[in-house]
């Protein structure tokens, strides 16, 4: 829990107007209407309390509940195909509405009743004028339906999102899309380049903090690789906190997500369907120029809970277990972390978490941490960052939930709280303790206590490696599946590898030893989507063909066959 200023929520009602067939003065300095042969599309207008009203209530937050809020929810009650603007054309139908909330820094979407058949595809946009490149989110495909009928999208910078529909001519099924809700974020967007619209800076947290793919982050690649940022709606706002991805004792890999409970106290049953969980969100280098945005998982699954927390009172150890509800993709490289429930101390290790909502970052203690009674009578360890190679790391709002590393890289504990920022490095922070998750007095039932969640199989381990997800017959093979890619990922950084030629327009070899083999390359555009996945399984010598591709900056994620990754920039040239 984080705490910096004392201010008292305002809040006001909100209300909601329909603008059919016509653009607000307002959107026009932004918007270039978006036109078709027929037709103009038409505009749903919402209104939202102002930007010292959301700023006062995330600060509110901040000091009485330990949350870090990034954005405000508008209700809203919109039909899609009711409103949206229809039309066919090369036996393709599309729909498209435009959203719009006055000064709003970015906007995201909530629908009810969502399903897309197979074939159709919904996009959220920046609409045509607003950026000399459209912003685009998605395409979201039938591979976000789930029986709830619940989706909130990813969020488009600006006050005016569009959104558009596509399916061929004699699609099979019928699409809904019934809008419940309209997000205004306002705070921790850190979008790059001209949709940078907050003017925050480009590092993104406070400066002090150290990227995860700094030389400090060498050494724990595969606890990097378990570490998720939040994005949770509950009390009609939005909030971000971290977590990480845990193995049990079945060893099946189930997709079970280790957090903080003051995190999500307000989330009601129907919005676990509603929080997203984004993989890999970090730098690709230490400097922070790079990274992309798009592995996320929409939808999770409550487990259990320590059911401790009222406002900044914690009467317990702040835990909450989580499964996420579709499947992560391999390719994603998932790490399920291991854990220690001894309650032993750590001698030494490191915090990693996504302060303010930002890339991975990673902090580091030499120092033994202590007992603390902070919240509870013996429920957290008390830890002391110190300064390294890079910076001195600290934590930050938004850091909560993360997980804390020790020597052997295993978690034993979570991020309550605590006081440590740049400005004051050498205060203390408090994670509530794996052992006392596991079967210490938090007020819940037996039952719910984790061990009946880590441990389904009744072992009484109390110590258990982590693992990447394998192709082998146990699919969490134990920390020598790690120690596979960790090899192959320190060959990568040693040794030379590159695409020739670059630039290119037609055939881009990877050049390499040959000591390894590739299993694909991902081929992401400037802004981080992806635009391409290629399997090389079996060939020796891969090349793959850029000559389809506009021209401009892509990056080139290699995967080898024992799941090492790593980038490449590649300019794809204009053809001669």
């Amino acid at each position: 829990m984080r705490t910096r200023l004392d201010c008292s929520p305002l809040w006001n009602g909100l209300a909601l107007l329909f603008v059919l067939m016509s653009v607000p003065p307002s959107v026009l300095s932004q918007l270039s209407m978006v036109e078709s042969s027929t037709a103009i599309t038409p505009v749903v207008q919402l209104e939202a309390p102002g930007m010292d009203q959301l700023l006062a209530r995330a600060w509110w937050h901040e000091e009485n509940t330990g949350k870090t809020m990034q954005g405000h929810i508008v209700e809203a009650d919109i039909d899609f195909f009711e409103e949206a603007l229809h039309e066919v054309s090369s036996g393709i139908e599309s729909w498209q509405l435009l959203v719009n909330i006055a000064s709003a820094p970015a906007l995201c979407v909530y629908f009810e009743s969502f399903h897309l058949p197979v074939g159709g595809e919904l996009t959220l946009e920046s609409p045509e004028g607003a950026f000399e490149i459209p912003f685009v989110e998605g395409p979201i495909d039938h591979r976000e339906n789930n029986d709830h009928g619940l989706f909130v999208s990813g969020e488009v910078p600006g006050e005016v999102g569009l959104l558009r529909y596509t399916q061929p001519v004699g699609t099979v099924g019928t699409p809904s899309l019934h809008i419940n809700g309209v997000g205004v974020l306002f705070r921790f967007l850190w979008l790059d380049g001209e949709y940078d619209v907050l003017f925050e800076n480009n590092r993104g947290s406070d400066p002090c903090e150290v990227n995860v793919n700094c030389p400090e982050g060498e050494d724990w690649v595969c606890q990097r690789d378990a570490v998720v940022r939040l994005r949770i709606t509950q009390d009609g706002g939005i909030f971000l906190c971290s977590g990480a991805m845990v193995n049990n004792t079945a060893q099946d890999c189930k997709q079970m997500l280790l957090s903080s409970f003051h995190c999500a106290d307000a989330v009601e049953e129907n919005e676990w369907a509603l929080l997203k969980v984004r993989y890999n969100y970090e730098f690709f280098e230490c400097e922070g120029i790079s990274s992309f945005n798009s592995h996320v998982r929409t939808g999770v699954e409550f487990l259990t809970s320590s059911d401790d927390a009222v406002g900044n009172n914690i009467n317990g150890s702040d835990f909450l277990l989580l499964e996420v509800e579709d499947n992560v993709f391999d390719s994603w490289v998932p790490f399920y972390a291991g854990w220690d429930v001894s309650g032993e101390n750590p001698e030494e290790g490191v915090g990693i978490h996504h302060p303010a909502g930002d890339r991975k970052k990673i902090s580091t203690y030499v120092n033994s941490p202590t007992n603390s009674s902070a919240y509870h009578p013996g429920a957290h360890w008390r830890v002391y960052w110190t300064e390294t190679e890079t910076n001195h790391g600290v934590t930050e709002g938004g850091s909560s939930g993360s997980p804390l590393f020790d020597q052997n890289g295993l978690i034993v504990g979570t991020l309550t709280g605590g006081a440590s920022f740049c400005t004051s490095p050498n205060s203390p922070d408090y994670y509530g303790k794996m052992s006392y998750h596991w079967d210490g007095n938090n007020p819940i039932t037996e039952v719910e206590k984790l061990y009946n969640f880590l441990d389904p199989q009744g072992t009484g381990i109390e110590v258990l490696e982590g693992s990447y997800v394998t192709e082998f017959e146990t699919p969490c093979a134990g920390q020598s599946v790690c120690g596979i890619v960790d090899v192959e990922e320190q060959w990568l950084r040693e040794n030379t590898w590159s695409l020739h030629p670059n630039p290119s327009n037609a055939l881009v070899t990877l050049q390499w030893s040959g000591e390894l083999r590739a299993q694909e390359v991902r081929l992401y555009d400037q802004t981080g989507r992806p635009v391409e996945t290629i399997s090389f399984k079996g060939i020796q010598n891969p090349q793959f063909s850029v000559a389809h591709l506009p021209s401009g900056l892509y990056y080139v994620t290699l995967q080898t066959e024992g799941g090492a990754t790593a980038t490449r920039k590649l300019m794809v040239a204009s053809a001669q």
